[in-house]
């Protein structure tokens, strides 16, 4: 298992470029799982493909209904988008204090995968990346179930 985080500082000619993106999208999953509503990862492990990518969706639509949404971490989140073809939610962020991009993606990999409903749609290929302008930079946190430390299989 490799692990291929991405965690990169683009530059100001990129800006504009992540900036013209469809605003849409979220919270990091953390988002998307009111949308579900509670924890829904047993429903989310089994349901079809069809029903799978409709809910993330309709997850972004609801998101978007609720930006600018200040977080927990002191970011705003701004926008989202979720793409069918790469199977990647998009969340973008604008935070006003500087941040330790490790610190940063510790906090998201945790987060992500700590999240039931998170960690479900993980483990059916949905990568979640997170897009944080600070300042001049910007940094970006992509995270999948390879990502996350094995979980528990359940006891009989």
């Amino acid at each position: 298992m490799s692990l291929t985080l991405q965690l990169t500082t683009i530059s100001n000619a990129h800006r504009g470029a992540l900036r013209s993106l469809t605003t849409a999208f979220g919270l990091g999953l953390g988002a998307l799982a009111p949308a579900f509503g509670g924890d829904d990862s047993l429903r989310l492990a089994t349901m079809s493909e069809t029903e799978l990518q409709s809910g993330m969706q309709s997850g972004v639509q609801a998101v978007l209904q609720h930006v600018p949404m200040k977080m927990e971490d002191h970011s705003v989140l701004v926008g989202a988008e979720y793409s069918s073809a790469t199977r990647t939610a998009t969340y973008h962020y604008v935070q006003a204090t500087r941040l330790d991009p490790e610190v940063l993606r510790l906090r998201l990999m945790a987060k992500n995968c700590s999240t039931p409903n998170t960690r479900a749609m993980m483990k059916r290929g949905i990568r979640f990346q997170h897009l944080y302008s600070v300042g001049d930079d910007e940094y970006s946190v992509t995270v999948s179930d390879e990502h996350c430390p094995p979980t528990a299989m359940p006891r009989s």
